[in-house]
């Protein structure tokens, strides 16, 4: 019974994430505190960040910063399949300092369609800017979005979110 209780436990439940989003906006209304308690949350939820890849396992993925850090480590353990996985630099946008860096390097970037997966979204800037890295210097684009909180006014057809902000207020 115990292992039944685990397996049932390990899986992503959006009931589940849908409260915990809705307890954490209650908390703390917004703001940066919201979106640390929330990035905090996403980071520990192993099934969550691999259903963030789910359906995607013949694409290429692309991420950044320490998200794509945890991404690419579940990746190393053999928790989720994709043809490749490549994570930039973070601070992209809230540095300014653009695509600086990615790992691994052995990764072709070249005449690529990438599914960009992230923890959240707002304006879509780190996409944007990622998007026209791999145009400029690859010949690649960003043919799609995967991430777990989306909280972008306009809705945008590429971008597959588990929770969407302006869906429920």
């Amino acid at each position: 019974m115990s292992y039944i209780k685990r397996i049932i436990k390990e899986e992503f439940s959006r009931n589940e994430y849908t409260r915990v989003i809705k307890q954490l906006l209650k908390k703390y209304v917004g703001g940066r505190p919201f979106f640390d308690a929330l990035d905090e949350y996403i980071k520990t939820h192993d099934d969550m960040m691999v259903a963030l890849i789910k359906g995607f396992e013949n694409e290429h993925i692309v991420t950044s910063g320490t998200f794509g850090d945890n991404l690419y480590e579940l990746y190393e353990q053999g928790k989720f399949k994709c043809k490749s996985i490549t994570v930039f630099n973070g601070k992209i946008c809230t540095k300014k300092k653009g695509v600086t860096c990615w790992y691994p390097a052995m990764v072709d970037l070249e005449d690529k369609e990438f599914i960009f997966v992230d923890d959240s979204t707002f304006s879509g800037r780190t996409i944007k800017v990622i998007d026209e890295y791999l145009k400029k210097h690859h010949n690649s684009r960003i043919k799609g979005v995967s991430v777990a909180y989306d909280g972008s006014k306009q809705k945008d057809p590429k971008v597959k979110s588990l929770y969407r902000y302006y869906d429920f207020h």
